[in-house]
């Protein structure tokens, strides 16, 4: 049978299987048609990635039923977008550092795509998604990043626990937030073509870069364009509230006090895996 055939037949059997079956068909049904995985902690530019790429999607393939955050869906729509699935793997934001694992039969034999941020960015911008967003934290930012179920003791170990993995599965790709930044259109246009969709085109990838930017996504964000809580603020009045707040490459120096950076920095240097030793330094807000 064709190969699109079948991705046709996943279409229609998928569309009902979420009502009909145990959680556990559901999970293994949706690993098994998985093409391709997207991991990451939260806040290290997922959202900004899933739209440029759900974007590039629309744009050549016109699948548009959907909104361009919900990439995971596009698959539905069309039989040549591949079918991507965005985690936050063992959602190490939320554990001890101590039992922050890695799960290798999941991924072991799918594409994977791992996407990383300066630590010390990751971790600020997750004390405002945490204290203004879904509002689970209310203390200061300097307990925040020094406690041990949700601080950078957990965000360096998930960092590490996939670092020392990365070799065991099948087909994987690193990609880094400063990276996107960087060269955003051959960021794109390598992740496209890892995923199996490296047919869209040039022309398509630099709109898509263009429909994305972040005064663009702020502005969804502001009108509400997305009906999802991915892209929602937690309060339409407070800018650092915003799933979109900021995006600056350094900006935690302008949040942190020295003694706080001082502190990242030195837990980071000792403690970070050295293959991702680009981050062992501190940087300047740009």
């Amino acid at each position: 049978m064709p190969a699109n055939s079948i991705r046709s037949l996943h279409r229609s059997f998928g569309k009902s299987i979420g009502r009909l079956a145990p959680e556990w068909v559901v999970d293994r049904y949706r690993h098994w048609t998985t093409d391709a995985y997207v991991v990451s902690f939260p806040k290290s530019g997922r959202t900004w990635f899933r739209t440029m790429l759900g974007t590039a999607l629309q744009l050549q393939f016109g699948t548009r039923a959907v909104d361009p955050t919900s990439v995971h869906l596009m698959w539905m729509l069309d039989p040549n977008v591949p079918r991507l699935l965005f985690t936050h793997d063992v959602n190490a934001h939320l554990n001890h550092v101590d039992a922050i694992g890695w799960d290798g039969q999941r991924y072991r034999n799918k594409k994977t795509i791992l996407l990383v941020r300066d630590p010390r960015d990751t971790i600020v911008s997750l004390y405002y998604e945490m204290t203004k967003r879904v509002r689970a934290y209310d203390g200061p930012i300097d307990a925040f990043i020094r406690q041990e179920a949700g601080g950078i003791a957990s965000l360096v170990a998930f960092l590490n626990s996939w670092m020392r993995n990365l070799h065991q599965i099948r087909e994987s790709l690193l990609l880094t937030y400063e990276d996107l930044h960087a060269q955003p259109h051959a960021a794109v246009r390598a992740a496209l073509a890892f995923v199996g969709a490296g047919d869209v085109s040039e022309d398509n990838i630099a709109e898509a870069i263009r429909l994305s930017s972040f005064e663009a996504m702020r502005r969804m964000e502001r009108a509400g364009e997305v009906g999802h809580v991915r892209l929602r603020p937690g309060d339409v009045a407070d800018p650092q509230s915003y799933k979109v707040r900021s995006g600056r490459i350094g900006g935690y120096r302008e949040v942190l006090s020295p003694r706080d950076c001082a502190f990242l920095d030195d837990y980071i240097a000792r403690h970070l895996d050295p293959r991702l030793a680009r981050y062992k330094h501190a940087v300047t807000a740009g």
